[in-house]
């Protein structure tokens, strides 16, 4: 509990930097998922 409560913020700075990359890295593998099925769609035919 005390660890997130510190006056510096270099702790919370460093985890929301790394959610974000993670998630970045989440959403962009789920877009290339949608458009690889969406080509194999649109060529299978």
């Amino acid at each position: 509990m005390k660890d997130c409560c510190k006056t510096g913020n270099e702790r919370e700075q460093k985890k929301s930097g790394l959610k974000k990359w993670f998630s970045y890295i989440i959403y962009g593998i789920i877009a290339i998922v949608i458009i690889g099925a969406l080509l194999l769609q649109l060529t299978g035919n």
